[in-house]
């Protein structure tokens, strides 16, 4: 047998005699390991080190920064690793709440000189362990550098609203008045600031849902400030160290285009054109009534005959739960010329025929009258008649058979001014030869 194999086998055998051999003896000598072990975590409970890690480090005194009128850069002045002597029963409950690590801001040595506006101050870390816990034996960080800044404050700084999304068709969202903000915070950066922004989600509000959607809602969002370049400024906070918000009052309006229509009575007899200095008007109100509206009429206006070109300004009448914009007073300025009403009439006219020859006589297709329009104001129709119209039609040199002639008219100077056209300018007639009358006996 090798080597090898020889020594394979003696390690076998030893573990093999080592979990059979002697049980008994064995586990009454762990049970002693173990009762040693107890005693000397309990009776004895010796000290050891633990490094406890990451312990925030807190500032208190700030209330004196603020009486000086100064104001932290930063609260975040980062962790620090503390070693403590702790007994070892109480290593597992030690950590980081246990460690309070504290820079003390009440210090006289941290102001300003007057052309300062702001510092870096190294200050001491002052650590604490809580009873019962051990004693500290080393901190990572036994000073830290806090810079203080001088606090300025703006007041009346104007807000504008962006938003994102859209509202549905017919919708229109606004705020009802101008927003502002006071700031307090770095001076070097307060006195930079030009304007605040918030941002407005649309898409936050029931837009998928048109009857509801019209409405007040308010809302907290965050400010972003701009300098006068419009480059926006970070790191501007509240004393207390937050972040600036602004409640945001909106309404969520529907509104539609209607045409305006201006509302004229004019006497019997007359009629009138009008021009409007605006054609349409938007108005705000409940959906339903803004889908059932179709015009906007203005106040009445009684127009009178001599109205040529005269402007009257009035205002647009709007129905209940409909309003206009904001600024938009209604006023209208209509401009009116009245004139008589024009109308038109139909008269038959008997035709006069000349020229016709002994030998031809009238057909069956003869038409013995034809039709005119006369077209004028009423009061002109009203004196007019159809005798003072003469239509007549050549014969002259026509023989039997079918012929298209024209028709001649004339009209007597007592028609005046009335527009009077034919219904048709031809007339179409036939002739016949005469029968040969039979000759008489002597």
């Amino acid at each position: 047998m090798s080597n090898k194999k020889r020594f394979l086998t003696a390690v076998g055998t030893f573990f093999k005699d080592l979990f059979t051999k002697n049980v008994p003896m064995k586990i009454v000598a762990l049970l002693f390991a173990f009762l040693l072990w107890a005693y000397v975590l309990t009776i004895e409970n010796p000290e050891y080190t633990k490094v406890v890690r990451d312990v925030e480090i807190t500032t208190t005194g700030e209330e004196t920064l603020t009486e000086k009128g100064l104001m932290l850069v930063s609260r975040e002045l980062g962790t620090t690793d503390v070693t403590v002597l702790c007994q070892i029963g109480k290593h597992s409950e030690l950590d980081s709440s246990r460690i309070s690590c504290n820079v003390d801001l009440s210090s006289r040595a941290i102001n300003l000189a007057e052309d300062e506006d702001s510092k870096v101050f190294p200050l001491t870390v002052s650590t604490t362990l809580q009873n019962g816990y051990g004693t500290i034996t080393a901190v990572e960080f036994g000073t830290v550098n806090v810079e203080v800044a001088r606090i300025s404050t703006r007041s009346m700084l104007p807000v504008s609203i962006e938003y994102e999304g859209s509202l549905p068709a017919g919708f229109q969202v606004s705020v009802p008045e101008r927003l502002t903000i006071s700031v307090s915070g770095m001076k070097s950066l307060v006195d930079q600031i030009a304007k605040g922004m918030v941002t407005v989600d649309l898409s936050a509000f029931p837009i998928s849902d048109p009857e509801t959607l019209a409405g007040e809602y308010s809302g907290v969002y965050p400010v972003q400030f701009y300098n006068s370049s419009n480059v926006g400024l970070e790191n501007i906070y509240h004393d207390n160290g937050e972040s600036y918000t602004l409640e945001v009052p909106i309404v969520i309006r529907a509104y539609r285009e209607v045409p305006v229509e201006a509302d004229v009575e004019v006497p019997d007899r007359y009629d009138y054109s009008a021009t409007l200095s605006r054609r349409t008007a938007t108005v705000y109100g409940a959906r339903e009534a803004l889908l059932a509206l179709t015009t906007l009429k203005t106040q009445p206006i009684t127009a009178l005959p001599d109205m040529n070109g005269t402007e009257i300004t009035t205002k647009l009448v709007l129905p209940d739960g409909i309003s206009l914009g904001s600024g938009d007073s209604g006023a209208v300025a209509v401009t009116l010329s009245v004139f008589e009403t024009v109308d038109s009439s139909e008269y038959a006219v008997p035709i006069t025929y000349r020229g016709l020859s002994d030998r031809m006589e009238r057909g069956e297709e003869f038409p013995t009258e034809a039709n005119i329009v006369a077209t004028g104001t009423l009061r002109k129709l009203d004196t007019f008649s159809s005798a003072y119209v003469t239509l007549t039609v050549d014969l002259t040199g026509c023989g039997a058979g079918t012929h298209t002639l024209p028709i001649v008219m004339t009209i007597d100077p007592r028609a005046g001014d009335l527009a009077i056209e034919l219904t048709e300018q031809n007339v179409s007639i036939t002739l016949v030869e005469k029968p040969e009358e039979p000759a008489t006996e002597e």
